[in-house]
């Protein structure tokens, strides 16, 4: 990996020890030694210097991350200007729809789930709040990377290794910037990745992973420059997401809402 010499070895190991912990919720030394393969030694100092700092708790033996991550990541999402923009929009479209509304960035390539908002018990997402996948396989990231430049877009497909597919994409992604809208829907995978084929003035992308049992739609939502800074996605079942009530009534408030949060941002 290019620049890697430059990389601080016991930065790394620490964050071995901390991603561990996310995994497991709460470890005990000797575990966390052999699934990071760092010395019981070295571990034990890491946590101690972890507890004394409060971004670890100990109970008994074993060690679990503290709440001081999710004050840090709040903090991070609530600075965004989209994220503080986009929240009440959100939130409305939410009560007009009735299914499961995400605002959705990009970060290093992936599609970052920053806000998800739902008046049902349980959403209906491809992922919960806070997490990412792949950017190219987020509805609402291809959303994103239909307002990008092709180097951007070139340089995404070469982070996730989809450099042979990427001519087909980027055809189909210049032309989504005219539909305005991305549209998972429920059909066949042929196991190839792609954007998707065009069925009137929808974007209909091919359905997979993490999209099982899922209708999903999203719109960019863009800067003055035209640059697409997030996308709103809306996803719902199979059965609530579907014909004239997707076309004509949430695809028109999604857009609506896309459009406000666009005029706030761009005046700024």
């Amino acid at each position: 990996m290019s620049g890697t010499s430059h990389h601080v070895k016991s930065v790394r190991k620490l964050f071995r020890i901390i991603e561990a912990l996310e995994r497991h919720e709460m470890m005990g030394v000797t575990e966390l030694a052999r699934e990071t393969g760092i010395a019981k030694s070295s571990v034990y100092k890491y946590l101690d210097t972890l507890q004394y700092l409060g971004f670890v708790t100990k109970t008994e033996t074993s060690y679990a991350l503290s709440l001081r991550w999710y004050e840090i990541g709040r903090g991070v999402r609530e600075r965004r200007a989209v994220f503080q923009t986009a929240r009440s929009e959100l939130d409305r479209l939410a009560r007009q729809t009735g299914e499961t509304i995400s605002l959705v960035v990009e970060e290093d390539s992936d599609a970052v789930y920053l806000l998800q908002l739902c008046e049902r018990e349980r959403p209906a997402a491809p992922v919960e709040e806070g997490s990412r996948i792949p950017i190219p396989i987020s509805v609402g990231g291809k959303a994103i990377l239909s307002y990008r430049p092709i180097k951007e877009v070139e340089a995404v497909l070469a982070h996730h290794e989809l450099t042979d597919q990427s001519d087909q994409l980027i055809s189909e992604l210049q032309t989504l910037r005219n539909q305005r809208m991305v549209i998972e829907r429920e059909s066949p995978s042929d196991g190839k990745f792609s954007a998707g084929s065009f069925m009137g003035h929808r974007h209909v992308v091919g359905h997979g992973e993490p999209y099982q049992n899922l209708h999903s739609v999203a719109v960019p939502i863009r800067d003055a420059d035209s640059y697409a800074v997030a996308a709103i996605e809306v996803s719902g079942s199979k059965e609530s997401l579907y014909g004239q009530r997707l076309e004509d009534e949430i695809a028109r408030l999604l857009v609506n809402a896309s459009k406000s949060i666009e005029t706030v941002l761009q005046s700024q």
